[in-house]
């Protein structure tokens, strides 16, 4: 028989080309889709979204101590399928945020400003680094 506790948990994957990121059981997952935040349990609706950049918050994570019952982690970009029961991620870049340093997302951050841009496909590519810039800075922060 199955254990109580883990039918009301997600199974959480974040998977990137070279490697499984993470691959654990939470109570619940905040996703930073492309068109804004959403918060997922067990049995919300199955869908499939495009990531935007920004973190990837996991509560009640099985298996964690009492201060490690919520996890972060910065992706940037990718797809998320969300099942009744699992959320599998699919990124280029995904890092635990509690590791990006503040100071050179700070440098980052004013060397992408000071860029100059010409041309749409080049400004288009500056706005979404200085995003990626914007959103890790303030993971770094938080």
């Amino acid at each position: 028989m199955a254990d109580q506790s883990s039918k009301r948990l997600l199974h959480c994957v974040i998977v990137t080309p070279e490697k499984t990121v993470l691959d654990l059981k939470a109570a619940s997952v905040t996703l930073p889709l492309d068109d804004g935040s959403r918060g997922i349990a067990v049995g919300h609706a199955p869908f499939i979204g495009r990531l935007g950049t920004g973190e990837v918050r996991m509560s009640g994570v099985a298996g964690g101590t009492s201060s490690q019952t919520s996890l972060r982690t910065f992706v940037e970009g990718g797809f998320a399928e969300v099942g009744q029961d699992a959320v599998t991620i699919i990124t280029q870049r995904a890092v635990d945020a509690t590791t990006i340093d503040a100071a050179e997302a700070q440098g980052e951050l004013a060397r992408i400003t000071a860029e100059r841009a010409t041309g749409d496909e080049a400004i288009a590519a500056r706005m979404a680094a200085e995003t990626a810039a914007r959103q890790r800075l303030r993971a770094a922060r938080s």
